[in-house]
């Protein structure tokens, strides 16, 4: 009797476990569709924030390229939408991962004003073959990011042992400079009430990116104080502050590398949207913005 006793609890809590687990299940798989499309629809709604609409007159969401670049943070596809004014290149916008923050991967997007004559096809290539002749640029980035892994890498003494402490540089490869026009957090896990003031809302930290000069060849300024460089860290969370610096500096060494061969890239972004979601996205950015809010 107790024997089938305890056979019916164990089947009874079998079943339980079997149904709890195919409605987490189903769960997860229903809602992960609109979880993305979430994120998309935040991605788009802060492409006018940190490209402002006097730097472009093309759609942003509708001319963009992939890249699968380790130099923006892992080695997932990220998208880098192109801004046109009078049919001149006039700024980029690259999406950017820091995998080093202190909860996890932080998700970023990246505006700056690039050099007006970086030539190229301003609505994006029609083949691979517009890359052509594009190699020297495309290596500038590993040539840059080689030294500072060596300067990572060279032994230090214990006072110097700080991550990432200062004095980076990279060659001089007689390279212009660019302006930082705006950098937005996209998706983090950072602890609430410290990390998460990278976040718009929660203070304007991120907003201290905003008209930066940028100089590949001189890249001490682009870490937090910390460090040497001129960013604030957050009161008992430096990781989360750092984790972002590094993730803009890097994006910002890619751009400005490689902005011919964005440009000349073939267009990956064409409008399949429906048009409830294209209406929403045009309203988005049809809708003024407070000083407070850029």
């Amino acid at each position: 009797m107790m024997k089938e006793s305890l056979a019916k609890n164990g089947l009874m809590l079998g079943a339980f476990a079997v149904v709890t687990t195919a409605l987490i299940a189903l769960t997860f798989f229903g809602t992960q569709d609109k979880i993305e499309q979430q994120k998309q629809q935040k991605l788009l709604s802060v492409l006018n924030e940190v490209v402002p609409s006097e730097f472009h007159d093309n759609a942003l969401y509708a001319n963009c390229t992939e890249v699968n670049a380790p130099e923006l943070g892992n080695k997932k596809a990220h998208k880098i939408y192109r801004a046109t004014l009078n049919g001149q290149p006039s700024a980029l916008v690259l999406e950017a991962t820091a995998p080093d923050g202190y909860s996890g991967d932080i998700d970023i997007v990246v505006g700056v004003k690039v050099d007006a004559h970086v030539g190229g096809n301003t609505q994006g290539g029609s083949s691979t073959d517009s890359l052509d002749g594009e190699s020297e640029n495309l290596n500038i980035t590993a040539l840059a990011l080689s030294e500072l892994a060596e300067l990572d890498s060279t032994p230090q003494s214990p006072s110097e042992q700080d991550e990432n402490a200062s004095d980076i540089s990279v060659p001089n490869t007689n390279r212009i400079s660019m302006r930082v026009l705006g950098v937005r957090v996209i998706e983090h896990k950072e602890t609430p009430g410290l990390g998460d003031k990278i976040e718009l809302a929660v203070s304007n930290w991120i907003t201290t990116f905003s008209d930066k000069p940028f100089s590949p060849d001189n890249l001490a300024p682009w870490q937090v104080k910390k460090d040497g460089g001129e960013f604030d860290q957050f009161t008992g969370a430096t990781i989360t502050p750092r984790a972002v610096v590094r993730a803009v500096r890097e994006a910002l060494l890619y751009a400005q590398a490689n902005q011919s061969a964005l440009f000349n890239a073939p267009n990956t972004c064409a409008i399949t949207d429906s048009v409830e979601t294209i209406d929403a996205i045009n309203v988005n950015e049809a809708q003024p913005h407070s000083v407070e809010e850029l």
